[in-house]
């Protein structure tokens, strides 16, 4: 036998072989791709809880500075009007959460220029720290705008994945007004020590998830002007009173990873501001939550309505624990 026809015959692979190879190479990678993607959920569920944590302790740093935690929102206001002093939690805790110089950016002075710039405006500064991997958003930064009657709040905002604890109702909704129950709401100035139901038992900030089908679904089809709903949680966001702590604060007037339900039409539209202050995350059954005494925890979406909502309080009375 010639030295080319012996490297055909221990070369050659019947059909039959390939299709075996082909099946065991197919069962592999369905044995591989659940462990793959468990292993980088745990590695982002741990990149969340470090950014919570991050956030408690810069909050906690805050409050030993300032003698209390900072306002939740000072908000421009419905007029349009004042334009100065305006800011949000997020803002303050800039120098506490090593962007010192993005805080020296931030104007007092006039609200309106921190969102001039387009992408390059200070209130569309992208930040890691606010940001969980586990969050399905589309894009980091969202222009709004929302039409020439408030047109102070046109510009691009960086968007993130955590609120403020703004209690079991986070803002006012038509005729529903905020708790104030939590840690932060519009021009809050509460304190560690005002947390009597305990540090340990209390939010300090929680995840907010950025997928509903069925929200974005009413509101484009019942309210076209209303924003979907990745395009909340900006950071900077402080042009309203009443939603923009839509933007930096969450509550618990629903449970974890709360969505809308099938509608045919919009109702009452109670589901908007539920929806839009509900805790919840990109993770699997649950979401991240760090506490007043900077630990972290994650609670499933099945923790009970009334559980969520003792938690949320800083001082009700309540006697409950996490989970």
């Amino acid at each position: 036998m010639s030295k080319g026809s012996r490297h055909q015959s221990m070369a050659a692979f019947t059909l039959v072989e390939l299709l075996v190879v082909i099946a065991i190479i197919g069962v592999l990678i369905a044995l591989l791709l659940p462990a793959v993607q468990k292993m980088r959920e745990s590695a982002n569920r741990l990149t969340c809880a470090n950014n919570l944590r991050q956030l408690a302790l810069a909050a906690q740093n805050y409050n030993d500075t300032m003698g209390s935690l900072p306002p939740g929102l000072l908000p421009v206001g419905r007029t349009g009007v004042p334009l100065s002093g305006r800011t949000t939690l997020f803002v303050e805790l800039l120098p506490f959460l090593e962007q010192k110089n993005l805080h020296f950016r931030w104007d007092y002075t006039d609200y309106r220029r921190n969102l001039a710039g387009g992408s390059d405006a200070t209130a569309a500064t992208v930040l890691r720290v606010l940001i969980c991997p586990s969050d399905p958003l589309p894009a980091n930064i969202y222009y709004l705008d929302p039409g020439d009657n408030w047109a102070w709040g046109r510009g691009t905002y960086a968007i993130g994945s955590y609120g403020g604890n703004g209690g079991t109702i986070g803002f006012q909704f038509l005729d529903v007004p905020p708790s104030r129950d939590g840690v932060f709401h519009d021009r809050s100035r509460v304190r560690l020590t005002d947390i009597t139901d305990g540090t340990s038992n209390t939010f300090l900030f929680g995840e907010r998830s950025h997928r509903d089908p069925e929200y974005d679904r009413l509101t484009e089809a019942f309210d076209p002007s209303s924003n979907p709903l990745w395009s909340w949680g900006a950071w900077a966001s402080a042009a309203w009173d009443w939603t923009s702590l839509g933007d930096v604060t969450l509550s618990a007037a629903v449970p974890i990873n709360w969505r809308v339900p099938p509608l045919s039409d919009p109702g009452d539209y109670s589901w908007e501001w539920q929806r839009l202050c509900a805790f919840g995350s990109g993770h699997v059954h649950g979401a991240n939550f760090v506490f007043a005494d900077g630990s972290v925890r994650f609670l499933t979406e099945g923790t009970p309505l009334p559980v969520l909502q003792a938690l949320s309080t800083r001082a009700g009375g309540e006697v409950a624990e996490a989970p």
